[in-house]
């Protein structure tokens, strides 16, 4: 059933499954993150794009069966997915660590994303 419903929104959009493991890990990524309070930790969106993927390809694998080929396909799934999550969450990394460092007191300006020496 889910791999019917993965299916019929690849033809639906009008996408390659590929191209929707990337969107869909984006919209993940950034409804997680939009969603969070002030001073909550970057990484938790990321971790939650991991998960979802995860979840994903053991559900693909049961039901496909743990061939060299599934395999393969459930690794390269995972970079597609966790790719732009991971380009993300370091660039706000360095950047807040860059804010931290131009404010000159330790800590991000406004305290966003956790980073704080709390």
């Amino acid at each position: 059933m889910f791999n019917a419903l993965k299916t019929e929104l690849s033809e639906v959009l009008h996408l390659s499954k590929d191209a929707l493991h990337i969107h869909l890990g984006l919209a993940i990524y950034l409804a997680v993150l939009l969603t969070l309070t002030r001073g909550r930790r970057l990484w938790l969106p990321w971790v939650t794009v991991l998960a979802f993927e995860l979840f994903n390809e053991a559900i693909d694998i049961f039901h496909h069966g743990p061939s060299t080929a599934e395999l393969s396909g459930s690794v390269k799934d995972i970079i597609n997915n966790m790719l732009w999550p991971t380009v993300l969450l370091v660039a706000t990394h360095i950047l807040l660590r860059r804010a931290r460092q131009m404010d000159g007191t330790g800590e991000a300006v406004g305290s966003e994303g956790g980073f704080s020496r709390r």
